[in-house]
């Protein structure tokens, strides 16, 4: 699990329904281990190359790329909820689309009632599809993203609403982006959904 004690994230609105499964899974070749010869020679030259215990999957530097774009895409939220700004350099660095036009406007709104968002928020991603397997161009990831102390505050610093934050499931999208990787689709779930 990962914990970031960054001031604040406003949750987003949930969505009435996530569009959609990805299905693609990538399959790492499992490779039996070969034995020497039959001839009887035992020597190195003699000897048929041992491959490696494991082959790792072609698309794990995808996948971990693409957490790391959802990481991304959080913490720079956060990073914008403590002043509200919707115009984050960071945002575009890890958003692109829906997802980028969302985050803005959930700041716009916070910024538009005085409000800014802080506290702490836990996160939970996990890679559970890409598309094609490989090499993958669309990683769909899982999450259970804990709000409990990520909520919305006055610029006073009284809490905003009595709305209370918890265990939210998203669901995200993380397509190739040029050389790198962006969100470009997430949806939030209501409390209580993970």
């Amino acid at each position: 699990m990962t914990r970031h004690i960054i001031s604040g994230i406003q949750p987003v609105r949930p969505c009435r329904r996530l569009v959609g499964l990805l299905i693609g899974l990538s399959l790492a070749p499992s490779l039996g281990a070969c034995g020497p010869g039959t001839s009887g020679d035992d020597s190195p030259a003699s000897r048929p190359p041992t491959p490696p215990a494991s082959v790792p999957a072609p698309s794990a530097p995808a996948e971990d790329a693409a957490l790391l774009a959802y990481q991304g895409m959080w913490r720079a939220y956060a990073k914008a909820g403590l002043t509200a700004d919707p115009q984050e350099p960071e945002l575009a660095r890890y958003a692109t689309g829906r997802a980028l036009s969302t985050l803005r406007s959930g700041l716009t709104r916070l910024r538009e009632d005085g409000n800014v968002i802080k506290g702490e928020y836990q996160s939970e991603p996990q890679v559970i599809a890409t598309t094609p397997a490989t090499p993958p161009g669309a990683v769909t990831v899982q999450d259970c993203l804990d709000s409990t102390q990520f909520l919305t505050y006055t610029r006073s610093g009284a809490l905003a609403d009595d709305i209370p934050g918890g265990r939210r499931a998203v669901r995200a999208t993380v397509i190739r982006d040029g050389d790198g990787w962006k969100v470009s689709s997430f949806g939030v779930q209501a409390v209580g959904t993970c």
